[in-house]
């Protein structure tokens, strides 16, 4: 005889549903057969795109999370974050601009004036699903340390959930993205990558798509 396997009661977008436990929402949703949400990508924590509100049972906390991160629970609720796109962020760096470079942090400012508006509420860095303190980047940025609040994000998967937490709208992710762009344009590129590069531009290797 085999046993049969466990099964969890979530709810999850409203609907009430039955799942296999021991497995990530995004998995116990795809075993269930329900078609409530198709459009993860990495199922690693990686691409940011299964942002997740959460609330266990008997906990009145509501979580941001990655639904591939996150086990499912009895009694759990979970709700898919589906928020507007980002409006584009136009700037244009150059390798004359540097992090420290004054023209670079005017760039910044005009590219994000909401920056200063920081109310300090920490709503950010709670609802980050990565445990970046996305409150002291911002700090970072605002007061031009780009290099060291472009580190800070490193492991940002862009998700979004920060921009979605900010009651200024500030889009956290994006200004720590400029940080990032203006620190890495003055580096040289990885030897690996420029060969690759230079390679392309002759026409010697090819991308099928």
């Amino acid at each position: 005889m085999t046993t049969a396997e466990q099964h969890v009661n979530v709810t999850i977008n409203g609907k009430r549903l039955s799942v296999p436990a021991e497995r990530s929402v995004i998995l116990a949703l795809w075993e269930a057969k329900e078609p409530l949400y198709q459009e993860a990508s990495c199922l690693e924590g990686v691409c940011g795109a299964c942002r997740i509100m959460v609330r266990y049972a008997n906990d009145p906390e509501v979580r941001m999370a990655l639904a591939c991160q996150t086990n499912v629970e009895a009694e759990m609720e979970v709700l898919f974050s589906q928020f507007p796109d980002q409006p584009p962020h136009h700037y244009q760096l150059t390798q004359q601009a540097s992090s420290d470079n004054e023209t670079t942090l005017t760039q910044l400012n005009e590219t994000f004036p909401q920056l200063d508006h920081c109310r300090h509420c920490h709503g950010c860095t709670i609802a980050c699903p990565k445990g970046i303190d996305v409150e002291e980047g911002m700090r970072l940025a605002n007061n031009g340390e780009l290099t060291a609040a472009g580190e800070l994000f490193i492991t940002c998967v862009m998700c979004d959930l920060c921009v979605s937490s900010c009651p200024e709208a500030i889009a956290p992710s994006y200004v720590a993205l400029f940080a990032r762009r203006a620190t890495a344009i003055n580096r040289p590129l990885p030897t690996n990558l420029a060969q690759r590069l230079e390679a392309l531009q002759r026409g010697e290797l090819t991308i099928e798509y």
